[in-house]
């Protein structure tokens, strides 16, 4: 009686070692989370879209004059990263979590805060640009 217990102890570690492990990567499903205000902001003109992604970083405290190329990013962490320029305060990255919190943090601090670069699209880069230029003499 003795022999098949130790047996059967001696044979879970062997068991275990093929469950989960470093080993090759098998399949692994990613679940995307619906986030319908990021879903909402997708679906809004440039004009909406850029109200909302102002009124986000002045809801985070900051300052925003007028947001300009307002664009979704990336997901990051299961958050929806969008990007944006406001022309008194700089470049932006809005988070936006599936339950609907926001966190809105300058895109100057993003390296130093563990958090992926801000890629603005060139047609806003240039836009903004033309912008802080001012008009032609």
């Amino acid at each position: 009686m003795r022999a098949p217990a130790m047996l059967a102890l001696a044979l879970v570690p062997l068991a275990l070692a093929g469950c989960g492990g470093s080993g090759g990567g098998g399949n692994v499903t990613q679940v995307r989370a619906a986030n319908p205000m990021s879903d909402q902001l997708k679906g809004m003109s440039e004009l909406y879209r850029n109200l909302g992604l102002r009124r986000a970083i002045m809801d985070s405290g900051q300052k925003c004059k007028r947001s300009e190329g307002g664009a979704y990013q990336q997901d990051y962490k299961n958050m929806a990263m969008w990007t944006t320029h406001c022309v008194d305060s700089g470049d932006w990255a809005i988070f936006i979590a599936p339950g609907g919190e926001v966190q809105a943090r300058p895109c100057a601090d993003a390296a130093q805060l563990g958090l992926p670069a801000c890629r603005r699209p060139a047609v806003a880069a240039a836009k903004a640009d033309k912008a802080a230029k001012g008009p032609k003499p």
